[in-house]
């Protein structure tokens, strides 16, 4: 699942808005023309003020951005690829900021020089000091360039969103940095309206000094609010998309991806998000597949454990041992074809391993067509000896009611012993395997095979009964197990108790 935003923007309607971000600028500065006349009641200066501005920023800066946004559009009609337009696009707000600096600088270097002798420009006959121009220009024009910086970062942000909603590329160029942008927006939005109140107070007194730091001051707070709203827009949208990205992996979803949309730390951090969410999706989908062929709490257990190199810790418990096994399945599988004894393995496995792990048992081993599998080892199960005792009644009640392939019937036998057990991993560096070793194991699968003897279904050794403190079990008989010194007492297991 890619960024949750759905967008249908061609490549003309992606283009307009970057053409709209850079006429930003000329809107504020057409405002700023329109509160001048207003101020000065000089409507006379107005036409001469707005053909200057259209002049540098109309022109001007149209023709910058038609060639700073035409690689952009070449990869939109498909001319180029996404590697030859990463330098152009991320750098796109810094571009911007020099052609806005070099068509606005002599715009209102013109202006500020009008203002000294009366003239078309010139709304009154008080004409400013030096100092006054000179922190004008420096302050106004570092305002228009900090406003596209922004401006048009606020407008990559929503380039790259489209680009990765429709093609499925991300920036991967970084040279931006976070606090370098930070830095310069607070140190122009700290000193801006000191430098011009300064001036003021410098060169004018009476009542040329309230009006002149009146007009400052409200410029001042105007322009830092406009300049905030870009801020936050640029900046906020990037950081607010990672937190919901991060919330939608805490709940589980390894499929989101976010664009990349600035070449800074956020950017980068968006990137290393992606990776990280990548593995994540491996992991688990690791998990999940390696479950398929062990316990999904063991194949955790040994992926959450890097110490011990993909082994589960070797150990010694008591355990309830089980073996399973299919009566006849030998002359059943020479009489069918290969393809239809599978699926009558996977039907009956199906149907009793999720029983057995209901009850909190692992599944150590298939065996042909049998199972080995344990409780409270590998992983602890409470009261082990009944949970097992409940699993193989569940499970002969879950194979009565299964059907099979081919309409045949099988009958399975289940035997269950209860003793001290060692849990160890085998192998080699290149492949392991997982195991219960010791007595009570080799017992268990001999009661497995003396349900033959007894022709019953369920046999289990008085340990097992004892311990699950079971009173609906028949106790048959002590019985020579091979293997094993002394006798064993073995009891039927009515699956119906």
């Amino acid at each position: 699942m890619l960024y949750p935003r759905a967008m249908s923007l061609d490549t003309r309607t992606l283009v307009r808005r970057y053409y709209l971000a850079m006429a930003l600028p000329f809107v504020v500065d057409l405002a700023s023309i329109l509160s001048y006349v207003a101020v000065y009641a000089a409507p006379g200066v107005l036409l001469p003020l707005v053909g200057l501005s259209a002049a540098f920023l109309v022109v001007g800066v149209g023709i910058g951005a038609y060639f700073l946004i035409r690689p952009i559009r070449r990869y939109l009609d498909g001319e180029i690829d996404f590697a030859a337009i990463q330098r152009p696009l991320t750098s796109l707000p810094r571009r911007s900021c020099i052609v806005m600096a070099v068509c606005y600088a002599p715009m209102i270097t013109i202006r500020q020089l009008a203002r000294t002798d009366p003239g078309p420009f010139t709304a009154v006959v008080e004409a400013p000091t030096w100092i006054d121009l000179a922190s004008s220009f420096t302050v106004v024009t570092g305002y228009y360039v900090l406003l596209t910086f922004f401006v048009v970062s606020a407008y990559m942000n929503r380039l790259c969103e489209a680009l990765f909603e429709m093609r499925g590329v991300n920036v991967t160029l970084f040279r931006g940095r976070f606090r370098r942008k930070m830095g310069l927006a607070l140190l122009y939005v700290a000193f801006a309206g000191m430098l011009l109140l300064a001036a003021d107070i410098v060169s004018y007194s009476g009542d040329r000094l309230v009006r002149e730091s009146t007009l400052d001051i409200v410029a001042s707070i105007s322009g830092t609010l406009f300049i905030f709203f870009w801020i936050n827009h640029a900046l906020n949208r990037p950081i607010a998309r990672l937190d919901g990205g991060m919330h939608a992996v805490a709940e589980g979803d390894y499929s989101v991806r976010l664009p990349v949309t600035s070449d800074d730390e956020i950017g980068h951090a968006t990137s290393h998000f992606n990776e990280m969410v990548e593995g994540l999706g491996e992991r688990e989908y690791l998990r999940d597949t390696f479950g398929k062929y062990v316990n999904d709490s063991v194949a955790a257990a040994i992926l959450g454990d890097r110490e011990r190199g993909g082994r589960v810790a070797d150990a010694t418990a008591e355990a309830t041992l089980m073996f399973t096994d299919i009566e006849g399945f030998t002359g059943l599988s020479e009489r069918l074809p290969p393809a239809e004894v599978a699926a009558i393995l996977n039907v009956y496995l199906g149907t009793i391993v999720p029983v057995i792990q209901r009850h909190g048992g692992v599944v150590n081993a298939f065996i042909g067509d049998g199972l080995f599998a344990s409780f409270n080892l590998p992983l602890a199960c409470g009261n082990h000896a009944a949970a097992g005792l409940a699993a193989a009644r569940e499970m002969q009640r879950a194979l009565a009611a299964a059907t099979y392939p081919g309409n045949v019937s099988l009958q399975t036998r289940i035997g269950l012993n209860t003793g001290t057990a060692i849990g160890v991993t085998v192998g080699t560096e290149n492949r392991m395997n997982y195991t219960l070793l010791g007595d009570a194991v080799n017992v268990a699968s001999r009661i497995e095979q003396l349900n033959k003897q007894f022709a019953t279904r369920i046999l289990a050794t008085e340990s097992t009964v004892l311990l699950a403190g079971d009173r609906a079990c028949e106790k048959i008989g002590t019985v020579e197990v091979r293997g094993h010194e002394s006798g064993v007492v073995v009891y039927k297991v009515d699956a119906a108790a």
